[in-house]
């Protein structure tokens, strides 16, 4: 399977996940989110071969940012314009994807330090500034009392952190692991089949019914097949359609009511 049909496969199945998000209430069955488990291992691998061989990586991860940010106001503006208390937006993978990427550029930085003393610096900086902002959101939501949450909400909007992005530190992780052994794919295959068992918590009860998180250990099928081409061309495309999409579910679901 090329990356473009990688993608077509993750957008579809993302797409049933997000109905089911939105329209739970109205009674829309489990497995639609079931399928949306296989969605994120497979952009944050098709992340790390997007970072391997685009050219210029910083812009790659400037267009990253620029989505986390329209994704964010995307969140923020529509549930204020058209407010639904049934209904938490919050949705954006887009943070995900670039502290994944931000993890593999500070790695590749660090790797080639020997060469250049001061790309290695610029790493560890970036790594020590990701920590210390997760570091401010963790002991910001641990203080209820004293939670300002407009303050939260531009925090959140202008750089993701280790707390609040989907899927957390694990999948920042993963990213980065799909990124270094991006040659040896049994190997990536077993870290994405030992992360998707911490996704259970060690919690093995509940496993076909809500704790359904390990279920993205079946994206490994999809991530076996890939041929390591490109095919069809479809850059920008998951930049607007993300949340685009949401945005239309989201008004879609409050004006049904």
């Amino acid at each position: 399977m090329t990356a473009f049909q990688l993608k077509v496969i993750g957008i579809s199945l993302m797409v049933f996940d997000h109905i089911h998000q939105l329209f739970y209430l109205k009674g829309i069955p489990m497995w639609f989110t079931m399928l949306g488990r296989i969605v994120a291992p497979i952009f944050l691998f098709l992340s790390a071969e997007g970072y391997h061989y685009t050219k210029n990586k910083i812009k790659y991860l400037r267009n990253l940012l620029l989505g986390f940010w329209l994704m964010g106001l995307v969140d923020w503006i529509v549930p204020t314009l058209l407010p639904n208390e049934n209904i938490v937006l919050a949705n954006n993978i887009f943070g995900t994807l670039f502290l994944g990427v931000l993890a593999m550029y500070c790695y590749d930085s660090i790797k080639n330090s020997k060469q250049d003393k001061k790309q290695g610096f610029i790493g560890i900086g970036i790594i020590l500034f990701v920590l210390a902002y997760s570091a401010y959101f963790f002991n910001l939501l641990s203080d209820p009392d004293n939670f300002n949450v407009t303050l939260f909400r531009i925090l959140s909007i202008i750089f993701p952190t280790l707390v609040t992005t989907e899927g957390g530190f694990v999948l920042v992780l993963l990213a980065l692991f799909f990124y270094i052994f991006r040659e040896k794919r049994t190997v990536q295959i077993v870290v994405l089949l030992l992360v998707s068992v911490v996704a259970t918590g060690f919690n093995f009860t509940g496993l076909f019914t809500t704790n359904i998180q390990w279920m993205m250990a079946f994206s490994a099928i999809f991530i076996w097949l890939y041929n390591g081409k490109e095919g069809k061309k479809m850059k920008w495309f998951f930049y607007y359609f993300y949340p685009v999409h949401i945005a239309i579910l989201y008004i879609f679901a409050t004006l049904m009511g």
